[in-house]
């Protein structure tokens, strides 16, 4: 009984969101805190797309024909330095017909977020299944590189700040 009140304190304080963390996350569906990782460390300091860009997209989500403007399903969301804002504010999902990828000032309607695991997708506003099955959450990289919650409150920030083009 100690345990389990421990535990879900912790969860309770620790401010993590929904993640893509590793096999064993996958099905608790928690985020982790980065302690090591100098980006993630840097990451409850910043909120401005230009930070996010190269410190997240960049690393994470551009790669191999991974959302990078190439001519492929996943390339289609180009979230490279520079074109990620007019690829994702304002712009409706491919994913989820009349979802918004994101929705400057609204993070629980920013399906963005869903996809990251930052939020779960009954707390989506209005309430969103999951993703298909053959797209999945993201990241998803054969690298295992994922975002820690300190990223995934960055993006956050950044929405609700409006999701300015800075």
């Amino acid at each position: 009984m100690i345990r389990v009140l421990l535990a879900s304190l912790l969860l309770a304080t620790s401010g993590c969101r929904l993640s893509l963390e590793d096999e064993e996350q996958q099905t608790t569906n928690t985020c982790k805190v980065s302690t090591t990782n100098p980006d993630c460390i840097e990451a409850p300091n910043r909120a401005e797309l230009a930070w996010i860009e190269s410190n997240i997209f960049e690393k994470s989500c551009t790669f191999s024909g991974c959302h990078n403007g190439m001519a492929t399903d996943a390339g289609r969301l180009n979230l490279k330095v520079g074109n990620s804002h007019s690829s994702l504010v304002g712009v409706a999902s491919e994913i989820e017909p009349g979802r918004t990828l994101v929705v400057a000032n609204q993070p629980r309607q920013s399906y963005l977020l869903v996809m990251l695991r930052h939020i779960t997708p009954e707390m989506a506003d209005p309430p969103v299944d999951e993703p298909p099955a053959d797209v999945g959450y993201m990241p998803q990289n054969a690298g295992g590189a994922v975002l820690c919650c300190q990223k995934l409150d960055a993006i956050q920030r950044w929405i609700e700040a409006g999701a300015q083009n800075n």
